[in-house]
């Protein structure tokens, strides 16, 4: 997608437009590249053309794991990043590219602008909150409520592919559990015919 073909641009005139384009500054990005640590002051906000970005949280609570809050796609944007880039305050979570990435990063100062001339452009802001929200109040419930092999497996079907290609290591850090307990609860569930398993790689069934 195009920086433009975000809809909260349609009330803009051409000229402002192009001053939004001016300012910012386009980027391509490899799998593995930090876009963010926990604690960083954000000066731009991402606007994605393609890939995916993985926000994380590491809390000592959990030993050396991590907990994934959510996933950024095209089209879509990150509330850690907003929230630290117009507030100037530290980062609640760190940002780490999954799937290689294009997108433009705009400055502050444009930032402030659309807010205060945007009508569209709060609007979306105030949309993606309560997305962003509904995410993270679910995945506590999940955290507090759910058993091991349903978060799990929960996991496996956001993901939205058939073949996940990943470590039993990795899923443990993204769910801040052993690496023995998701081996244990991934054969559970291959025993219950929800998935295959085989070297590398979980097939969802």
């Amino acid at each position: 997608m195009d920086l433009f073909e975000y809809e909260f641009f349609n009330d803009l005139k051409q000229e402002e437009k192009e001053k939004i384009k001016e300012s910012s500054k386009y980027i391509s990005l490899p799998i593995g590249s930090q876009l963010y640590f926990e604690g960083d002051t954000n000066q731009d906000i991402l606007f994605l053309k393609r890939g995916k970005v993985k926000v994380y949280i590491t809390p000592e609570s959990i030993g050396n794991g991590e907990v994934t809050l959510y996933y950024i796609s095209a089209g879509e944007q990150c509330l850690v990043n907003t929230f630290s880039t117009i507030t100037q305050t530290q980062t609640l979570a760190s940002a780490v590219v999954d799937e290689s990435i294009e997108g433009w990063l705009i400055p502050r100062e444009s930032i402030m602008w659309l807010l205060n001339n945007s009508q569209s452009y709060r609007n979306f802001k105030i949309e993606l909150c309560g997305q962003r929200l509904q995410i993270v109040l679910d995945l506590i419930k999940s955290i507090k409520f759910d058993q091991l092999d349903q978060r799990l497996l929960n996991w496996l079907y956001v993901q939205g592919k058939n073949q996940i290609k990943i470590t039993h290591e990795k899923i443990a850090a993204i769910l801040g559990v052993s690496r023995e307990a998701i081996s244990r609860n991934l054969k559970k569930l291959e025993r219950a015919g929800d998935l295959k398993l085989s070297r590398g790689c979980i097939t969802i069934l």
